[in-house]
């Protein structure tokens, strides 16, 4: 059950603005609370008064808010009048606090005799003000003369939702849950509160075993969230209320087909007030309501026939205007669906399609029940022999995409086994096949029984149209974990020279794609680029794609997202970060085109960017977005290695307890999806990752040393490298030295040639290598790369006792880190760190601890750690007690509040392991004598690169 029934809970997300606030009131001066409505300003006043009171000052309130209520702490008053009155009476002075919520409704009479009361030194004054209303002049004074600081309250971003909703629930909420909580409420401290309280009324938030669910509002906001959101839209003009119930029927509408409507000044008010949204993205400016629950109230709220003119409406709109691609034909279409008009089938087919793409499944699956049910209803329409038996099988393939991307699995396999015409003859027959392997292999987790699917249906095709087939082929063996055999599939379609104008002019390469492959090769070749990068050679992978980038703008949306996707990720791989940040913005522009699976795509591959950049908190803001999105099956991005990145991204933040309970989710829908050993793999390389962050250093390692073994059978020599890269910086470097290079020899990836050269110079101690590596990684714009290799070497100087050219790497290494505004991972920071006297945990317990709240069971935790099941049953039960926890789930927060010994990032080892720990970390040079850890030179890193 919840842990707190009351409403202070929404108080901890403003942990920041509550002590901005009582500092300027212990400062002598007042404190103004802005914001917009709903943000939770009086609750906010209300408990600085409280503060204050308990503080030892004189608290009056007028307009009704009030702190602790006890002998003389706070005074309430009906008027301002009563309440100067009575302050005159008493002698006032900077101990009285005066308490006034919504100042902006004083009258201008009662605001100067405020501001003059509190320009005499009499009172301080804490009072809130909406941030959209006009205040009066005294309020104004206040802030203009110094005797108020302002705090705004904001809406809570992702990070306060969470804090927020762990103080109600008492436990956390899965990362998809909090992302539609937080999209809902848009961060609204009043409309989450509504919310929340419903859903734990009515059954839909949940726990489930340690976590927290929520799968989102099911029919019309509740009658009380409702009448809160209603309070939000009051006083609107007629013009006002027609461009609000147009957004709620059609949201989002152009900006010029709303100024065609004569509704422009209604938007510039509304926009000003707060209740609309303003999206630019281009050339292209979009209006929508600012919190989505609005849109539903008010359609709720609504007569039949007012919604049904507001959707017609909406369509001519749309159609007026200069755009009318596929979006836009689905958008008039089910506007015109709604009003109880059916449009020609020809418009329900092209629009259910666009849905499909989308990922719109529920609209897609509406639209497909419509034509069917014209097919049955009127079949002298629908013509006779072979048109009439494509066009339903046209219709089929389309409700079998839709009953997969809704995860009604079976029921698709069922759909796509009884297609047999589609329009297009073989072509069409070739999509039919490969969305049934697809639906086969990622939705039922029966790759090898795809596989056989994809080969007898082959059979049966022949090489009419095997562009299809072969991406399908592909794509299975990419998932298998056998690239090469996916890169050899790229031969039957360009050959082995590759494909692209460079081999025989302008448009060759295209011709030679749609002579051997129709027109489905498009989808081939990005798998093909996939697997070259994976493989090893994303340089050649980016040639690839950079050869066939002007034929690729005119394939379908599909292809195109695959082709801008796969460069993002190999230019990642080649760890040429300006070169990424080239592909992502492409990517980015053409997400809003590609519907949810474009936009989970974009967020994944700038979240990779921005951790690589040193910017891990807005990387996580961006996975947090992406794992509350259901696009249905993806052969790049799997909701388990979304998840999984969010962890690292948070971990790397500093964010330790949220990365670790993050990561358990993770694994726990790596264990329910397909198995997958890339994306396998890349999970856990991240889950040591946060491991490292965390503190279990050798846990961390030894998961490492795990991934790189497996990479390294699946050829996948980037990946292998990486996981080895880390290994050595979060342990001992000389074991994996030689390895490093024989891998790194056989790979053309720049950034896994720069991270062996950072391993064989730690193990050598080799300062000018240093020197060099972090030069070259700033120079493809690494800059936490580089600093972290540039503090390495200050390391190593220092213990050989060249404290200088230490002092010199060191700053060098912060002059990085000031560039991108983050800090050096933690076993790289310089300095040691002491233990908390206070803890109580031993570093045996402290690690097993970290691995408990890692997500691993006891016995997984035995065989990491060498010991039985019952000495690990043990130093749990030692720990609860210690910690006063008594569940797995709140071990996480032990590697956030207490800090973490860097003798080995809290692993336990006995005297002669941790005799070996401190040989080990003397690197030797080649002819065995000890010279400490690694050395740099004297050269300032500013100047180089």
């Amino acid at each position: 059950m919840p842990i707190d029934t009351g409403q202070q809970w929404v108080l901890a997300g403003r942990e920041g603005e509550l002590g901005a606030a009582g500092a300027a009131l212990r400062q002598g001066v007042g404190v103004l609370l802005t914001g917009g409505p709903g943000a939770g300003r009086t609750r906010l006043l209300a408990a600085v008064l409280e503060e204050a009171a308990a503080a030892g000052r004189t608290v009056v309130t007028v307009g009704g808010v009030g702190g602790r209520r006890g002998p003389g702490a706070v005074r309430a008053f009906g008027s301002v009048a009563e309440c100067l009155r009575w302050l005159r009476q008493s002698g006032g002075g900077q101990r009285v606090v005066l308490g006034c919520d919504d100042a902006h409704l004083l009258d201008e009479a009662d605001a100067h005799r405020v501001y003059r009361t509190a320009a005499a030194g009499q009172l301080a004054v804490a009072a809130t003000v909406r941030q959209d209303a006009r205040h009066p002049v005294g309020v104004d004074r206040l802030w203009v003369e110094q005797l108020v600081e302002r705090v705004e309250v904001a809406p809570f971003d992702r990070t306060a939702t969470a804090a927020v909703l762990r103080e109600r629930l008492g436990g956390r909420l899965d990362t998809g849950s909090l992302e539609r909580l937080w999209s809902a409420a848009q961060g609204n401290a009043l409309v989450l509160r509504e919310l929340v309280e419903h859903a734990l009324d009515d059954g839909s938030l949940r726990r489930e075993r340690e976590v927290w669910s929520w799968p989102g509002l099911a029919g019309d906001p509740p009658r009380r969230l409702a009448d809160v959101l209603l309070l939000w839209l009051r006083d609107l003009t007629v013009q006002e209320e027609e461009l609000v119930g147009m957004l709620a029927v059609a949201e989002p509408l152009e900006a010029d087909a709303v100024a065609r409507r004569g509704l422009a000044s209604a938007a510039e008010v509304l926009s000003r007030r707060g209740v609309v949204r303003v999206e630019q993205t281009g050339r292209r400016v979009r209006l929508r309501l600012a919190l989505p629950l609005a849109g539903r109230t008010v359609v709720s709220r609504m007569s039949a026939l007012t919604a049904r003119r507001l959707r017609l409406q909406a369509a001519e709109a749309i159609e007026d205007g200069e755009r009318t691609g596929p979006d836009e034909v689905l958008r008039t279409v089910a506007l015109r669906v709604a009003a109880g008009l059916v449009p020609e089938r020809r418009l329900l087919l092209e629009a259910a399609r666009t849905a499909v793409r989308r990922q719109e499944f529920a609209r897609a699956e509406q639209l497909c029940r419509l034509v069917t049910d014209e097919e049955r209803g009127d079949p002298e329409e629908r013509g006779a022999g072979r048109a009439a038996e494509g066009a339903s099988g046209e219709v089929a393939l389309l409700l079998g995409q839709v009953l997969a991307g809704q995860g009604r699995h079976e029921e698709a396999e069922e759909v796509f086994a009884s297609v047999r015409g589609c329009p297009g003859g073989a072509a069409g027959r070739a999509e039919a096949v490969a969305a049934r392997v697809a639906n086969i292999a990622f939705g039922l987790g029966r790759v090898e029984a795809a596989a056989a699917v994809l080969e007898e249906e082959r059979g049966r095709l022949g090489d009419a149209d095997a562009g299809a087939l072969l991406t399908a082929r592909a794509v299975l063996a990419v998932v298998a974990d056998r690239l090469p055999e996916a890169v050899a599939a790229g031969e039957a379609v360009a050959g082995p020279g590759g494909p692209g104008p460079a081999a025989g002019g302008p448009g060759d390469g295209a011709g030679r794609a749609e002579a051997r492959g129709g027109a489905g090769a498009a989808g081939l070749l990005p798998v093909v680029a996939f697997a070259r990068a994976e493989l090893g050679d994303p340089g050649g992978a980016s040639a690839l794609l950079a050869s066939w980038a002007r034929q690729a703008e005119a394939w379908p949306e599909e292809a195109l997202l695959d082709f801008r996707s796969v460069a993002a990720h190999c230019a990642l791989v080649q760890g040429d970060l300006r070169a990424a940040d080239t592909a992502v913005a492409a990517l980015a522009g053409g997400a809003s085109g590609a519907g949810r699976l474009g936009r989970l795509r974009a967020w994944v591959y700038r979240a990779r960017l921005l951790r690589r950049l040193g910017r891990p908190e807005d990387a996580a803001a961006l996975l947090w977005q992406a794992g509350a999105v259901r696009a249905g099956h993806d052969w790049l991005t799997s909701p388990s290695w979304v998840l999984a990145q969010l962890a690292g991204a948070l971990a790397e933040a500093g964010r330790h307890g949220e990365a670790l309970r993050t990561l358990a989710e993770a694994r726990s829908a790596q264990r329910a999806g397909v198995r997958r050993p890339v994306l396998d793999d890349a999970i856990g390389l991240e889950r040591a990752v946060v491991l490292a962050h965390a503190g279990d250093r050798s846990g961390a390692a030894a998961q490492a040393l795990e991934v790189a073994g497996r990479a390294e059978a699946g050829g996948r020599l980037p990946a292998a490298v990486a996981a080895l890269h880390l290994a050595a910086r979060v342990a001992d470097a000389a074991p994996s030295a030689a390895r490093v290079q024989r891998l790194a020899l056989r790979c053309r990836a720049e950034e896994a040639r720069l991270q062996a050269e950072q391993v064989r110079a730690l193990a050598r101690g080799d300062a000018e290598a240093l020197v060099a590596v972090a030069g070259r990684f700033r120079s493809l714009a690494a800059l936490p790369a580089a600093a972290e290799a540039a503090e390495q070497a200050g390391r190593v100087h220092r213990a050989a006792g060249r404290r200088r050219k230490g002092r010199l790497a060191s700053a060098a290494a912060q002059e990085l880190c000031a560039r991108f505004g983050g800090a050096l991972p933690p076993w790289a920071a310089p300095g040691e760190r002491g233990p908390d006297a206070t803890a109580a945990l031993t570093t045996r317990e402290r690690e097993v601890a970290a691995l408990a709240a890692g997500g691993l069971s006891n016995r997984e935790i035995a065989d990491r750690l060498v010991v039985s099941v019952r000495t690990v049953e043990n130093h749990l039960h030692r720990v609860y007690h210690k910690l006063g926890v008594v569940q797995r789930a709140d071990l996480a927060e032990l590697l956030v509040t207490r800090p973490v010994p860097e003798d080995g990032g809290g692993a336990a080892v006995d005297a002669g392991r941790a005799e070996r720990a401190r040989r080990a970390a003397r690197p030797r040079m080649p002819g065995g004598e000890e010279r400490g850890r690694c050395a740099m030179c004297a050269q300032p890193l500013g100047s180089a690169g």
